[in-house]
């Protein structure tokens, strides 16, 4: 399965087909690619890796490329990332760093919002930020335009970077740039930080990309032609004017040949060489910027003379090509084609849906589409080769069979036993017995212990409680509940989340002569926050609402019901003052109430 339509390699590219392939695995034999992208849940990050390796070479020379200091609340944002940095690299200074390489392909988003990620890469304007053309860079002169285009974007990140250094060319913690980021479980904040590591992390972005998404000479320093992905993601590429698509099997960064691993050295090399230079204490900004100039001439010159027409200079990058990001599903004939694409696309269907949050019904409704699709075609398949095709005069008699007239002399059936046959079953009279006292209406004392999980926002709760059955048709109750959050990307997977006590009011619907009741349950009370969130310090306290409309109580024995609520909404928010925080999270919940009696 290929999936390229508006997302560059450069970034994300292959969240969604790595995803797709991770799925189809299960079903057949995936082909995944090992994309130039930023790290995920499902890739590897190799911009994080070649800044990460350029900052530990400075660090060694320069003092100015110290570790940054970190407060309480910028240690929560770091604990809190979508991807764990290298051990050397979680303080302030290599955080941001890190940050502002992954902004280029994030812009504040999640990253595996695949429908906003989208947006992001196919937009024209940002290409420079990647060293790819736009759509209106055509050749002959499209490459020398967009060579020109992200040189001029690198200058002026490196720039603004500048400008957040001291006299001594450290970084200022007063010099502070607001940067839309998406973290793990607070989500969405706009976080202050270093303005140097912000903006020197976008230009050196962008010189990574210049060693993936260009062709370039024998020795790969200098570019010949720039790659195309926007008109290659509308599908109206024209190689002769558009030059040649964007490759995603030369993204790859983990040494696979010469090739590559030659450009992701010299990425390595372009990346320290501007770090090193811009934290040099010994010159001013003018000289940096004209040392800049001189790095930029070395590893991002533009050298003319390829075509389409000499097949750009016969390059040696014409023999990667996309083939990776394909998964080989089976064919039609395959046992697994069928049901292989049912649950590839279903199960991706209610990854992106619980993930936005939006759109629930549509998600449920595609999945069970897809999961009919082989029922129904089963419904009207012909017989397997060598079976025999039924008779149809045969059928026709079988059917006949059912409305005969006996035959003379056999007595007829008689008509009160073929009713009586047919009859359907007397109904229940007697009452199902209910846990607790023997009269349902007395007021009895009970417990409740129960578990939950949430489908959207990732998370468990455990909760233990008081109740009390007031009459028929309501019952009260007291809860405590711990709330642990689970996070598929960061640097620990379940995080203490919050502490919840609450009040609970159930309206009953009791059935007496079924085996169980209905029951609407609301809850409402306070939420306590049990760790460190970036602008939500651990112990903020705020107030908690649930809600189930509609949930099973199964009348199990005659002491306990097992409860069942299969959409539970909770809202946890222990963060009021400032910028409010919620964890709103969409519910399975299944306890047992147990009442004496």
């Amino acid at each position: 399965m290929r999936s390229r339509t508006y997302m560059k390699a450069g970034g994300v590219l292959t969240v969604f087909t790595a995803g797709a392939c991770f799925v189809g695995w299960l079903t057949a034999e995936p082909k995944l690619a090992h994309a130039y992208t930023i790290s995920s849940a499902i890739t590897a990050g190799c911009h994080e890796k070649i800044t990460t390796e350029a900052l530990r070479a400075v660090r060694l020379e320069l003092t100015t490329a110290a570790p940054l200091p970190a407060d309480r609340n910028e240690r929560a944002l770091i604990d809190d990332l979508e991807f764990t940095p290298a051990s050397d690299m979680t303080d302030l200074g290599g955080a941001t760093l890190l940050v502002g390489a992954r902004d280029n392909d994030l812009k504040g988003r999640d990253s595996m919002a695949l429908s906003q990620l989208a947006l992001v890469h196919g937009d024209p304007a940002a290409q420079r930020e990647h060293c790819l053309r736009n759509s209106h860079e055509k050749e002959p002169d499209g490459s020398l335009t967009a060579v020109q285009d992200c040189r001029a974007f690198i200058r002026e990140r490196i720039a603004q970077a500048l400008d957040g250094l001291d006299a001594t060319s450290t970084p200022d913690l007063a010099q502070r740039t607001s940067l839309p980021l998406y973290l793990s479980l607070r989500h969405s904040v706009d976080a202050s930080l270093p303005t140097y590591y912000v903006r020197i992390g976008q230009a050196i972005h962008a010189i990574e990309d210049s060693f993936t998404h260009t062709y370039r000479t024998p020795d790969s320093m200098h570019i010949t032609v720039v790659a195309d992905w926007v008109d290659e993601a509308n599908g109206n590429l024209v190689e002769a004017t558009d030059g040649p698509p964007h490759s995603s099997e030369l993204d790859r960064c983990d040494d696979p040949d010469d090739l590559r691993q030659r450009r992701r050295e010299l990425a390595t090399e372009a990346a320290t060489a501007v770090l090193r230079t811009t934290l040099d204490p010994n010159q001013t900004n003018d000289q940096k910027m004209a040392a800049v100039e001189v790095i930029l001439d070395t590893y991002l010159s533009y050298s003319p003379g390829c075509t389409f027409d000499n097949n750009w200079c016969q390059a040696a990058e014409r023999q990667y090509g996309n083939s990776q990001f394909g998964c080989s599903m089976g064919g039609p004939g395959s046992p697994t084609s069928g049901w292989g694409w049912a649950v590839m696309l279903g199960l991706l269907t209610l990854l992106v849906g619980a993930r936005r949050r939006r759109g629930r019904s549509s998600t449920v409704g595609m999945v069970l589409l897809f999961i009919a699709i082989p029922f129904q075609s089963r419904a009207f398949a012909q017989p397997e080769p060598g079976r025999p095709t039924p008779d149809a005069a045969a059928v026709a008699a079988e059917q006949s069979n059912a409305f005969a007239q006996p035959e003379p002399g056999q007595p007829a059936p008689d008509a009160a036993a073929v009713a009586a046959e047919h009859k359907p079953p007397p109904p229940v009279t007697t009452p199902v017995k209910e846990p607790g006292p023997k009269d349902p209406s007395q007021v009895a004392l009970g417990a409740y212990l129960g578990g939950s999980g949430s489908v959207n926002n990732a998370a468990a709760a455990a909760a233990l409680g008081a109740r009390l059955r007031f009459s028929k048709h309501w019952t009260f109750g007291l809860d405590a509940e711990w709330n642990p959050w689970i996070s598929v990307n960061g640097a620990s997977t379940v995080r203490a989340g919050a502490f919840n006590g609450y009040g609970t009011v159930i309206f009953r619907l009791p059935l007496a002569y079924e085996q169980f009741n209905l029951r609407t349950t609301a809850n409402l009370g306070v939420s306590r926050l049990l760790i460190d969130l970036y602008g939500a310090p651990k112990g903020s306290t705020g107030i908690y609402a649930g809600f189930s409309p509609l949930g099973l109580e199964w009348k199990m024995s005659r002491m306990f019901f097992l409860i069942i609520n299969p959409l539970n909404f909770a809202m946890p928010t222990p963060q009021l003052k400032g910028v409010p925080f919620s964890y709103s999270q969409y519910r399975v919940t299944i306890g047992l109430e147990v009442y004496g009696g």
